[in-house]
């Protein structure tokens, strides 16, 4: 519950200026909020008085310097200057929610709240909001215009939000909703940069930069405005529109003295959403799935059994199977079988018994995804949503879906909406990143934006994603397993559905079955959960290794990896519990016999500490029961 609170701000002074700031509830991080005066001393931008800025602190540290902000509008005068500070109200909350499933059986939401009340010192004497929150994981601020006379119509050309960092600190940019990720100093970041941004300071403070709840907002990434000066500004994909005023999106910084935190804390995220809207989550089952790429009755029967053998909850037919994939005349409500590129027939294809296959899979316990193409969705969702329904489908998989602008963002997440009516999970591919919307719409169970093993990544880009891509939540990266062009061990693989959550892991994606498909350490994927009550970075450090512990129930699943470095790595096994004794099974690459893994097992308690010597791109894995 939210309720005001007094007597934990205090007035600073920054740069020779008054400040207001707030502290997170633990004390450790703290926003200073301040307007320049006539002109900023050090400001070599010379802005005029009354320009908001904030500071960062973590630990006494500063992770982010003085940083501009405010907004250039279309049709009326910016709003970036000349404002005074006309109240401040403060807040604080402390609660603790169950999500419908997650990374953990709970999640705080715990914070101290500043709202920044502005009002501009020239006419028309406009008035802007500034809500700031601190919560021990990070920090947040949105914008709030609201609705006054003469200014019923609001459209954002720009978002000038700065990141101002010290000097020597490093970032981890990503370009493209597939990118991969390279470390640079930020004014070397190219323009379009996408979020998430991780960041090291030199004192050590890590944090990643990040957005959420832009339901209504476009999409930012981060662009170098000034040459040779360490400042990042959001750079938005399209204008920002709204009427009787609007609120923006969330600017959020996860922030920790070690790098794995940021991603056991990506649940701040979800904090800055909306709950549930969705009054029934029973039909919801988050699960792992299998790709079929035939797309032929034969094949999928056969698939179907493996799955069932194997506890994977879902098969999905990828594109083609209804026609010519971007294709508004291609109907994604009827059968029609074809090479998804060119949309003609496949020579000597056996076709496709649809409903043949759905029953089937109810027979042997295993649910049917379904991909339909951005023109499919567009075109043909009314239709085809009741009618999947009807037939028993379980979950869509939307592909090449259009992101960015304030309108496709609705769009999509109104795709999301609609599908939950009719009992439909879904899975969005390509461009697509989270925002935390997965609390509101928990039938969004996972999203791709992200260079996962379709592209064939090495174990380099491996060991940075844990500390990038999976501080903002779900990612489908589709670990493959048997598949001859990866880059990896197959321990490393064999990791890969522990260290990188999605609530639908798809575990195998473009693999025909074959006899490789029963090799003995895939028993420690065979109903391999995919949500989890409690989870742990246990070692890390950004692209050099990553060491998860995920529980569910009583067991506890874990996971390593390198990078293309060979290293040796200790596990300490002290986050089980101290009355319980285990045995654990222990998955690594043999290093007598190249591609193959050793299976071993042993009792451990929590004093235990194991040793594990990994290959160029190798990992381990452990699955521990309690005895």
């Amino acid at each position: 519950m939210k309720r005001l609170f007094l007597g934990i701000l205090a007035i600073y002074w920054v740069i020779g200026v008054k400040a207001q700031e707030v502290f997170s509830p633990d004390g450790k991080i703290n926003v200073r909020f301040f307007l320049s005066e006539k002109v900023s001393p050090g400001n070599q931008r010379m802005y005029p008085e009354g320009t908001p800025y904030y500071e960062v602190l973590y630990d006494k540290h500063l992770f982010l310097l003085p940083s501009r902000m405010g907004f250039d509008l279309l049709g009326t005068a910016e709003m970036k200057h000349y404002f005074k500070v006309s109240d401040i109200e403060y807040a604080e909350h402390n609660s603790v929610w169950k999500p419908c499933y997650g990374e953990k059986q709970e999640y705080p939401d715990k914070y101290r709240e500043m709202k920044v009340m502005l009002e501009e010192t020239l006419y028309p004497y406009r008035k802007l909001y500034v809500i700031f929150r601190t919560y021990n994981e990070g920090i947040a601020f949105r914008y709030e215009i609201p609705y006054q006379s003469g200014f019923e119509k609001v459209v954002i050309d720009k978002e000038l939000t700065e990141f101002a960092f010290p000097k020597n600190t490093s970032v981890w940019e990503s370009h493209g909703h597939e990118g991969k990720y390279y470390k640079v100093y930020p004014f070397e970041v190219k323009t379009d940069c996408e979020l998430p941004l991780t960041c090291q300071t030199p004192q050590g403070v890590y944090g990643a930069i990040m957005e959420a709840g832009n339901n209504h907002y476009p999409r930012a990434y981060l662009e170098a405005p000034y040459r040779k000066e360490n400042i990042l500004r959001i750079s938005l994909r399209g204008e920002a529109k709204g009427e009787r005023g609007m609120v923006t999106a969330w600017r959020v910084i996860s922030l920790a003295d070690e790098p794995g935190k940021l991603m056991e804390q990506n649940y701040l995220l979800y904090n800055l959403n909306e709950s549930c809207k969705l009054a029934d989550t029973s039909w919801i089952k988050p699960g792992t799935v299998m790709r079929e790429t035939t797309i032929s009755t034969p094949e999928c029967l056969k698939m179907i059994d493996y799955c069932a053998s194997m506890g994977i909850s879902y098969m999905i037919l990828d594109w083609g199977w209804y026609g010519l994939a971007n294709s508004h005349k291609s109907d994604p409500s009827i059968v029609n079988v074809t090479n998804p590129a060119t949309g003609q027939p496949i020579p000597g294809h056996p076709g496709l018994d649809l409903l043949k296959v759905i029953n089937y899979g109810k027979e042997k316990g295993v649910s049917l995804f379904l991909y339909v193409n951005r023109q499919g969705l567009e075109r043909y969702a009314d239709k085809i949503f009741p009618l999947y329904q009807k037939w028993g489908i379980k979950g869509i998989k939307p592909g090449f879906v259009n992101v960015g602008n304030q309108e496709w963002q609705e769009w999509i997440e109104s795709i999301v909406a609609k599908a939950a009516k009719y009992n439909l999970l879904v899975d969005i591919h390509d461009a697509y990143r989270p925002n935390g919307f997965s609390r509101t719409y928990p039938n969004l169970l996972t999203q791709e934006g992200i260079h996962g093993n379709e592209q064939v990544p090495d174990a380099d880009h491996n060991t940075m994603l844990p500390f990038t891509r999976f501080t903002i939540g779900a990612g489908d990266y589709t670990p493959g397993y048997t598949r001859k062009d990866l880059q990896t061990t197959f321990a490393h693989r064999l990791a890969l559905p522990v260290i990188y959550y999605s609530p639908a892991q798809f575990l195998f994606w473009n693999e025909k079955l074959t006899g490789e498909h029963k090799r003995p350490e895939l028993d420690f994927w065979k109903n391999i959960p995919t949500v989890w009550q409690d989870t742990k970075f246990l070692l890390g450090e950004i692209g050099e290794y990553a060491v998860v512990a995920r529980r569910s129930g009583t067991t506890w699943y874990v996971g390593g990896i390198t990078n293309t470095n060979a290293r040796c790595l200790q596990l300490d096994c002290s986050f089980l519990s101290s009355d319980k004794k285990y045995i654990a099974t222990i998955y690594t690459d043999d290093v007598e016999v190249p591609g193959k893994i050793k299976i071993t097992t042993r009792k451990i308690t929590l004093k235990t500490k194991l040793s594990f010597m990994l290959q160029r791109s190798g990992g381990f894995s452990l699955k521990i029961m309690e005895l």
